[in-house]
Parts: C-alpha cells; structure tokens; sequence
C-alpha cells in the first residue's frame, strides 16, 4: 500500500492490524489506539500528519515504523514534505498580533468553553492569531476550521498543556457551524424516556474530566440497539460529540435540571 502524510490512520489498521502496536510504540499519546472504542473516533478522522502533530514528532518517524509493514511512501508525499516544513516555520516564527484563551479555568468551573471558543474565533481579525491553551488537542474543532480557510498549528511545551494557534488565511465565511445536529430540548423528553422501559443504559459522567465523558457515553453507545436508549446524567450538552453522533446515526434529547446538571437521552434515529 502507498501511503503519504494524509492517509487516515483507519486506512493503514484496515491494510495490516499490527499498525495499532507500531503506532502505539511511537509516543505514549497514540496509545489511545489500543483503545477499539476510541479507534472508531480518532482513526477515521485522523491522518498521518494530525497524528505526528499530535505525538510531537515528525512524518518520517511514522514513515520509519511503518516501513517494515510493507507501506510505500508515494512521490508526491516530496510536496507535502514542503508544505510540513513550511507550517513548521510559521510555528516557531514571532507572532505580532496574539489574542490567548486559556479554556482551562472554563472546564474546571464545569462550564462548557464552546461558546467562548465560538466568540473569539468568529471576532478574530486577519492580522490576529488565536492561541487555546487547552489539556488535549481540538481535533473537530482544526479540521473544521481548516474548510472555513483558517490556518492551524499545534505546541505542547509541557506534559498535559496543549496550545493549538489559528489564523484566518483571508476574509471570508465567518458561519462557523460545528454542532450541525442540535439536541433537542423538549417537553417530550419523559415520555420518550419511558418508551424505552427496560431497554435504558443510565450513566454519569458528570464527574469525569475530559476527554472521559465522551469515551464513555462511546463506549456506552456500543451496547445501544434499535430500540434501546442511553440515558446519561451530563453537565452540559457535549457540543464537540454531536457531530460524531450525526455520523453514527443517533438522535439526542435534552432536559436541563440545575445550571450544572442536564440529562441526555441518546437513541438511533428512526
């Protein structure tokens, strides 16, 4: 198989399964892959060149390991070459015009920082770069920006502390949609929570810190049948999950209890 910087990860475990324990002796951040439930998240979304800015290392170490599996590197992989090195200087170059938001304090306070990401994206001017300051990379979050024309790098200076940068390449389409599935909050909620009887998972995942609760409400998920729901006890709507459930085919409710406390109901669309 030929591979270059933008093969997806799913591609290369789909070829040969040992990928995953290559990969994972890598850098103990592509351990997760040992992981099935979060290999069905980040596999097929990720590619080479996300995975080395994710590990901290670079393309050919991944072209290094995978060598002795049989991969090719193809000849057009020359340019892309050129383009990571390019990135890679505009990262470590000075940035004149910084605007910083540290959405750790947010998390901590139980506050989901999606809106206030939204807010500092969307009020960013041309010559400004915006630096999130966050304990793991916004993999949806790059990957849509990058189709609205931002450009993206990643830093991690410590272990646990993740700046990611974006800067907007020119003007344009400032609609930054990321949640294209709404849950829906509704009077309809109890009755469709009684529907399922017996056929309900309940969880918690109020007490977890991210990434866990949505691991967990995925992992959850994995047991859900046609006629069946997840019922999870949550202290937000899990805006950066929706996506990933619109794929999947389910349908998510919501029914707020207290500011910090709000129930999901998440089931397969009809």
């Amino acid at each position: 198989m030929k591979i270059n910087s933008a093969t997806k990860i799913a591609a290369l475990i789909k070829e040969t399964p040992e990928v995953i324990d290559v990969i994972a002796s890598i850098n103990k951040h592509f351990r997760k892959l040992q992981n099935p439930i979060l290999r069905k998240v980040l596999a097929t979304r990720i590619t080479i060149a996300d995975a080395a800015k994710v590990g901290g290392v670079s393309v050919a170490v991944f072209y290094e390991k995978l060598a002795p599996l049989g991969f090719e590197i193809e000849e057009e992989e020359m340019l892309q070459t050129k383009h990571d090195n390019k990135m890679e200087e505009t990262s470590n170059k000075e940035i004149k015009h910084l605007v910083s938001l540290d959405v750790r304090p947010i998390l901590e306070e139980g506050t989901d920082p999606f809106k206030a990401i939204m807010n500092a994206i969307k009020t960013l001017k041309i010559e400004e770069t915006l630096e999130i300051i966050n304990s793991f990379e916004p993999i949806p979050l790059i990957h849509k920006l990058k189709e609205k024309g931002y450009e993206s790098w990643t830093k991690r200076s410590e272990e646990g502390v993740v700046f990611t940068y974006f800067k907007l390449l020119k003007e344009g389409d400032r609609n930054i949609d990321l949640d294209p599935v709404s849950a829906s909050k509704t009077a309809d909620f109890d009755a469709k929570l009684i529907s399922f009887g017996d056929g309900l998972t309940q969880i918690d995942v109020r007490l977890l810190e991210m990434p866990e609760p949505m691991t967990t409400i995925l992992e959850a998920l994995e047991n859900i049948t046609a006629t069946s729901g997840l019922f999870v006890d949550h202290k937000k709507v899990p805006q950066f999950l929706l996506p990933e459930l619109k794929t999947r085919g389910y349908e998510i409710m919501y029914k707020e209890v207290s500011e910090h406390h709000l129930q999901l109901l998440i089931f397969k669309q009809a």
